[in-house]
């Protein structure tokens, strides 16, 4: 079976730097912005998101290590069902599971960011932890 070929490297635009952004009001235009402007800068080239496919054949059994799987209750990119199966198909039994109530993907950047946070800190702070 022969190698595919490299994705050819497509232009990345401003409304295609902000297609996380998928709740309407989750970000002011200012922000949304911002973000397009330093998305470009980083990186003028679209993603090649045709070999999604590879990620199934991570096993989340070998994940050995504390996990927080986090994301918005509106992802519209990773439904509940996958993430289940995720988390439950860890490797580890200290791990949790947090769902950010009217948050899409992008919720760490987002108005969702403060939930994002508290739940990272809460995560590595707490008493049962490693930390």
């Amino acid at each position: 079976h022969l190698p595919r070929s490299p994705s050819p490297r497509i232009p990345n635009t401003d409304v295609s730097a902000l297609e996380d952004f998928t709740l309407p009001g989750s970000i002011c235009d200012e922000a949304a912005l911002s973000f397009s402007r330093l998305a470009l800068t980083a990186d003028p080239h679209k993603a090649p998101w045709e070999n999604l496919h590879e990620f199934n054949a991570a096993n989340p059994a070998l994940v050995r290590v504390p996990t927080l799987v986090i994301a918005g209750d509106q992802d519209p990119y990773v439904g509940w069902e996958a993430q289940r199966e995720l988390f439950e198909r860890l490797g580890t039994e200290d791990r949790v599971w947090c769902l950010l109530p009217g948050c899409d993907h992008a919720a760490h950047i987002l108005k969702g960011r403060r939930m994002f946070v508290r739940s990272l800190v809460g995560f590595l702070l707490r008493k049962d932890g490693l930390f």
